[in-house]
């Protein structure tokens, strides 16, 4: 994949620090001490994270879920689509 121009990072906007469950922990293997920053978490559930997982987090944290997912061009499609069924249905 080739980049055109500069690219510039994605600044973070969800700081506040959540615990990793137990049963996540091996999303986060930079993370010893078992606390993250929100949109890290949601993200990485989003990037790497079962069904399960990625409904689990969209219950939890609706609108943040919805804003990660659009903000960053490499979730995936489906979770997308997913995403934006439930944020229909409620």
């Amino acid at each position: 994949m080739k980049t055109v121009g500069k690219v510039e990072r994605v600044k973070i906007q969800y700081t506040e620090k959540v615990e990793i469950p137990k049963e996540l922990k091996r999303y986060f293997w930079d993370c010893p001490e078992g606390k993250t920053y929100l949109e890290k978490f949601i993200l990485r559930i989003l990037t790497y994270g079962s069904f399960e997982e990625i409904k689990w987090i969209y219950e939890k944290y609706p609108k943040e879920t919805y804003h990660i997912a659009f903000k960053y061009p490499e979730i995936r499609r489906g979770v997308k689509f997913w995403i934006k069924f439930w944020k229909k249905e409620l």
